[in-house]
């Protein structure tokens, strides 16, 4: 009691003791703020993108496609039709791009095709044509078409004789046919003797045993000209059935509604044009044939 009895009597005496106690002891009412130190910037955006290491696993923080456009691409079309998937620009570009399996757009007016199968057709039948006013079958390639079967065991292996020899005039109706090799000697001999045309043996020669001698009658003037009409009615079978084709494919396009019956109609009139040229065409041709006959044999 004594000892706090004489501190309360120094305080009250001691002005400048009785202050510096206060302070101790009181604790201060005015808050200073705390200073703030300024973070260092990461080492991450100070690095140029030419020495930043390369991680897979961390993506990179710039990127040369902009993802804002094909989220607003993948929204718009998520907005018109949820059904439908997002397209991007690539699959855009593929789709503008022209496919090459594409079928081509149907023409009917476009008769190219028969055209093409007419010229085939005239190609053929005015070679044969050809040969009737040489003479028929007194000519080379007559003898060289012959066909001729190398082989017993093998029948349906045939070659045309001129494959297998050469055929050469001796004068008058007589022709020579020199074998390449001597064992096809034998198999020319038997085609010759079973041909429709000549129906003869050849003989041989006694100068070379390659070679194989045959005497070719002409054919006679009606003959002839009985095998030019003959022809030329193959060749109009032949643009007929063409032309039936082409016509069939029309009544196709009819039913199936890729036309109306307009442009059947307009289709049937002119395709029934264009198989009226050829057969005018051919019945010119058949003339001609038969006049050059009747003249050469009178």
């Amino acid at each position: 009691m004594r000892c706090l009895r004489a501190t309360g009597s120094l305080l009250r005496s001691n002005a400048a003791a009785s202050k510096a106690l206060s302070c101790r002891t009181t604790p201060s009412l005015v808050h200073k703020p705390t200073p703030v130190r300024c973070q260092p910037t990461p080492a991450f955006y100070t690095v140029s993108h030419s020495q930043m290491p390369w991680n897979p696993s961390i993506s990179r923080p710039f990127s040369s496609t902009s993802r804002c456009l094909k989220k607003k691409a993948r929204g718009s079309n998520n907005g018109n039709n949820n059904n439908q998937p997002s397209t991007t620009a690539d699959d855009a570009t593929d789709a503008e791009r022209p496919n090459a399996n594409a079928e081509p757009e149907l023409d009917p007016y476009d008769f190219s095709d028969l055209i093409q199968a007419f010229e085939r057709a005239e190609e053929r039948y005015t070679e044969e044509l050809k040969k009737l006013r040489s003479g028929g079958r007194f000519n080379a390639d007559a003898i060289g078409a012959i066909p001729v079967q190398p082989d017993k065991k093998n029948p349906s292996q045939t070659f045309p004789l001129r494959e297998l020899a050469t055929v050469a005039p001796l004068g008058g109706r007589r022709w020579s046919i020199l074998a390449f090799e001597e064992g096809s000697v034998k198999p020319i001999m038997s085609a010759v003797q079973r041909s429709d045309e000549f129906n003869q043996q050849p003989q041989p020669s006694k100068d070379n045993p390659l070679e194989l001698t045959m005497t070719v009658e002409p054919e006679r003037a009606d003959a002839l000209a009985k095998r030019a009409k003959d022809i030329c009615q193959a060749w109009r079978t032949r643009v007929r059935d063409e032309a039936h084709r082409r016509t069939e494919a029309h009544k196709k396009w009819r039913d199936e509604r890729v036309i109306l019956s307009d442009d059947f109609h307009k289709l049937k009139k002119e395709l029934q044009k264009l198989q009226d040229e050829r057969m005018k065409a051919i019945l010119a041709k058949e003339k001609e044939v038969v006049q050059q006959i009747m003249v050469r044999a009178s």
